[in-house]
Formats: C-alpha cells, structure tokens, sequence
C-alpha cells in the first residue's frame, strides 16, 4: 500500500476517533446537563425529610415527654383508670368501672326500695283502723275476747248499743193474779256486746198523769242477771219481770185510773273494751194503750245508751 492511500485512512481514523470521542462526550455531557435542577428537587426532598424528621422527633419528644409525664405519675388503687401500664391494671380498671355502675345501679334500686316503702307505710296508717275494727269484730263474731282497738270516732261507729227494743204482757193482768211482763234487749250496733247483765222490775201506781209519775229507783246492782257472755249483732235477749196485781188492774188502767211502769237497767262491755249501762222507765195507761203503743217510754235523765 503507498504511503499515499496510508494518509486518507489515517486521516479517517483521526475523524471517527473524533467522532466518537465528540459523541461520547455528548453522552457524558449529557447527565450533568439534566442534573442541574436535580440539586434543587434533591433540596427540596431532603427539604421535607428533614421537617418530617423534626416533626416525628417532635413527637417523638412529646410522646417521650408523656412517658415521662407518666412514669412520673405512677398507677394507684384509688384512681385505676389513670396511667394503665400494665394489663392486670387494665383488668382492676374494668372491675371499678363494673362495680361503679354496679354501685350506681343499686343506689337508684334502693331510692325505688324507700319510696315503695314509704307509699306502704301511708297505706298501713290509713287502714289501721279499719283492719283492726274488722279484726275485733271477726274475734268477736267467733266468740273470743274483746280486742281494745283505738280511736274514738270509730268507737262510735262500730261498738254495741243494746237497749230495749220492746216490752209486751205475756198474760193479761189479773188472769193469774199477777201482772207479767216480757221485757226484750237488742244490740243495735255493729259489733257484739259482751258480759251483758240486766235488770228489770214492774210495779203499779194508782196515778194516771204522767207528769206526777215517779222515777224509780233502780234495783241494786246484786239484783242483776248472771251475765250473758255475749250478745252479737242484731241479737235479743228477753228477761222477765213479774208483780202482784191489784183488783180489777185491767179496768183501772183502762179508765185512767191506774198505770203500770216497768224500769230497769242493762250493763255490758263493747267489743273495744268499753262498759256501758242503759237505763230505761216505762208507762201503761189509759193514754198509751188508747193510741196502741202499750207501753211508752219515759224520760228518766239518766239514760246513757
């Protein structure tokens, strides 16, 4: 080969070394081109890291600042809710929180408890009487023994009255020569009497005015009956009383001539335990038996009833 065709190949090599160093350096030129702004992106990014960094150091130191806020208050009994560290405190905080409301639970029971009672006891005191006036008479009804029961106005109300419910002859005078009469109590009231006794007597007084008609005096208290250990509700109990009479008796008495009395007296205990007597006076004559009532009663002033 002449030295002639050496230069041109030569001189081609020296141009594709150029090239190829040109187009390298353009390669490796390139890079730097582009990271020109790679260093403010890098800024920025390093920019945020290091606020997230501060921002997690600072929470890091306020967490830190807690635990040691914690640490320096320690978990106690009397408040187990506060500063829990541990899982058995966990489980003593749950059981206060349970007994708590269990406490609470059984204070409202309790309030509900006192009210029921004290709404019982206004019904108790409003019915006490009433009960035990209904259980007095139901003693008394099956014959046991008086049961004091207080209050006055009830008393009243539900004690014995007996009296005398009325008086009839059982013969007419002179058919024996005596004058007989049928005298009948009755306990108008609402409960039993008990140990009634009762006394009664007739006689005869040649007065036909009743204004001039003596109050007797009444028989004395051996004369009474043997007492009758009980008289219930509505019941009677007849005694009877018997006196010489005098000639003629039924004609006196119907010309106005005389008058028959027949008085006496009736004791007995009501079912509250209280004594009672009622006395009683009354007159046959010419006026009674011509307006049909027989015998009539007399004010004595002593009648307690």
């Amino acid at each position: 080969m002449s030295h002639h065709l050496l230069r041109p190949i030569a001189a081609l090599r020296v141009i594709a070394c150029a090239a190829a160093m040109a187009l390298a350096l353009a390669v490796l030129m390139a890079p730097p081109a582009f990271a020109q702004d790679a260093p403010a992106e890098d800024a920025a990014t390093e920019e945020t890291a290091s606020e997230s960094e501060e921002a997690a150091s600072e929470e890091s130191e306020d967490a830190a600042d807690d635990a040691a806020a914690d640490e320096k208050k320690p978990w106690t009994v009397s408040a187990p809710c506060e500063n829990v560290q541990h899982p058995y405190e966990a489980d003593l905080c749950q059981q206060w929180r349970t007994a708590e409301a269990a406490e609470r639970t059984a204070g409202l029971t309790r309030l509900v408890m006192l009210i029921g009672a004290i709404a019982t006891l206004l019904l108790l005191l409003m019915f006490v009487p009433l009960v035990m006036a209904a259980l007095a008479a139901r003693r008394a009804a099956n014959g046991d023994a008086p049961v004091p029961v207080s209050g006055a106005g009830r008393e009243e109300e539900l004690r014995a009255y007996v009296d005398v419910d009325k008086l009839e002859f059982i013969e007419t005078p002179e058919s024996e020569g005596v004058v007989k009469v049928k005298v009948i109590f009755r306990n108008s009231g609402q409960t039993p009497a008990f140990q009634v006794k009762s006394v009664a007597e007739v006689g005869i007084r040649d007065i036909s005015d009743e204004d001039l008609l003596p109050i007797m005096r009444l028989p004395e208290r051996s004369s009474l009956d043997s007492a009758r250990p009980r008289l219930g509700r509505d019941a009677t109990a007849t005694d009877v009383v018997t006196c010489e009479s005098t000639e003629s008796l039924a004609d006196r008495v119907m010309h106005g001539d005389a008058t028959i009395l027949v008085w006496g007296a009736v004791e007995y205990l009501d079912v509250f335990e209280r004594p009672h007597k009622t006395t009683f006076q009354y007159l046959c004559n010419a006026s009674t038996l011509g307006t049909g009532l027989v015998f009539k009663p007399m004010v004595r002033g002593d009648e307690t009833g």
